[in-house]
């Protein structure tokens, strides 16, 4: 196995010769099952760091055990504190292949971190495909986290990180990841998961003009320039509607309660609607602008590139020598810090032109970073797992069953 990326549990144990099956299992979180060559049943319920990491902790019984007897697992035999060896063994085998030394490594090595807190922890987390506790308790064993740091990073939790890496804002599914890039991420891939979001990073001053605007998939008509909006002055919208019906309206001795309830209490604010962008395969759920007074110019060979190219053979050499030399202003002194949810499994492109919106001039400059969004595991029938006579499958379907009857008798 190459240590130094993410390791493709579910390949693994199907390269070994066992089934892999995954069904919505109730109270347990996996078993391995000695039946024909062996295999191992994970829950659909849990999230995929969850799967992947009971897949590996069930590899670890049949690795260990010898593969000869039926195990069945709880939550608290493969994530929690358990006296049994058998499960103890089983979890260290877990943390250790998902998170082997090479891995962990070279992840903290690309944060250039000396002490590590949260973020740390999640993006180890994130990076080898496993939970934020597991990833915590393998530094620890890796020497990485003393006891101390180790509680201090256990008391936060990954939800807190998420939205701080999303500028304050939360991930639309709290299971998810979120991968921070940047513009040095321009024309990489990423490899996600459905519902991740991806929280983009780009370089803007508002002032100037400029924005990023969502690139079209396919050419299309650019809508006319329009001017820049008015200056604001200090008087409220519709205030001059507004007198007239003040005069106009009847005091009342004792307004009615519900308008005094409703008074206290202010409505909610309405969230905007995603954005549907790629065809539809991601949207845009976070957008928020942040300035941070550090000016700089855009002098990006790849932009003096493609103004060279709109130049067309016939253009003059003094023109061509102007572009050289020039320098972009539209540098930035903030960010626009976009989140991109991730809805459909399969290659995803997103595209981000840099242009001036008051004007039908062309963008200077383009943002590209490709998705390849991984599919959620199914539930696949239970008759093609197990037979009839299998305690375990019954059980499994006589509570599903009770499940079921008594959903229908509930009057609700």
């Amino acid at each position: 196995m190459d240590q130094t990326r993410q390791v493709d549990v579910f390949g693994l144990i199907q390269d070994l010769g066992l089934w892999l099956a995954f069904f919505p299992l109730d109270g347990l979180l996996g078993a391995y099952l000695p039946e024909g060559t062996g295999g191992i049943l994970v829950t659909t319920e849990r999230s995929t760091p969850i799967q992947r990491y009971t897949a590996a902790h069930e590899l670890g019984h049949w690795r260990l055990d010898g593969g000869h007897d039926a195990v069945l697992d709880t939550e608290s035999d493969v994530l929690g504190r358990t006296s049994i060896e058998r499960e103890t063994l089983a979890q260290v085998f877990a943390g250790a292949l998902l998170m082997p030394p090479p891995l962990v490594h070279s992840i903290l090595s690309r944060r250039n971190a000396t002490s590590l807190g949260p973020l740390d922890v999640y993006t180890v987390a994130r990076e080898a495909g496993v939970s934020y506790e597991a990833a915590a308790r393998q530094l620890h064993h890796l020497d990485r986290l003393t006891q101390g740091e180790l509680r201090v990073v256990l008391r936060v939790q990954p939800l807190k990180v998420k939205q701080s890496i999303g500028a304050g804002r939360r991930p639309v599914v709290g299971v998810a990841d979120v991968w921070p890039v940047d513009m040095a991420w321009h024309g990489q891939q990423l490899n996600v998961r459905t519902d991740d979001e991806i929280i983009i990073s780009l370089p803007e001053d508002r002032s100037t003009g400029y924005r990023w605007a969502i690139a079209s998939p396919d050419p299309s008509p650019r809508r006319a320039a329009t001017p820049p909006p008015p200056f604001a002055d200090n008087r409220p919208a519709g205030s001059e509607a507004l007198l007239p019906a003040e005069r106009q309206a009847t005091p009342r001795r004792r307004p009615p309660s519900q308008a005094v309830d409703r008074a206290r209490i202010p409505a909610p604010a309405k969230k905007p609607e995603p954005l549907s962008i790629a065809g539809g395969r991601a949207a845009v759920v976070g957008d928020v602008y942040i300035a941070d007074g550090t000016p700089q110019a855009v002098t990006d060979a790849a932009i003096r590139s493609r103004r060279l190219a709109r130049l067309g053979a016939s253009a003059a050499q003094e023109a061509a020598q102007h572009v050289r030399d020039e320098t972009f202003a539209v540098g930035a002194v903030g960010r626009r810090v976009l989140g991109v949810r991730l809805t459909q499994s399969g290659t995803t492109q997103l595209r981000f032109e840099l242009r001036n919106e008051y004007s039908d001039s062309d963008p200077v400059d383009e943002y590209r970073i490709t998705a390849t969004v991984e599919p959620r595991y199914e539930a696949i029938p239970i008759s093609q797992i197990s037979d009839d006579d299998d305690d375990w499958a019954k059980a499994v379907v006589e509570r599903r069953r009770s499940a079921a009857a008594a959903s229908a008798d509930d009057p609700r």
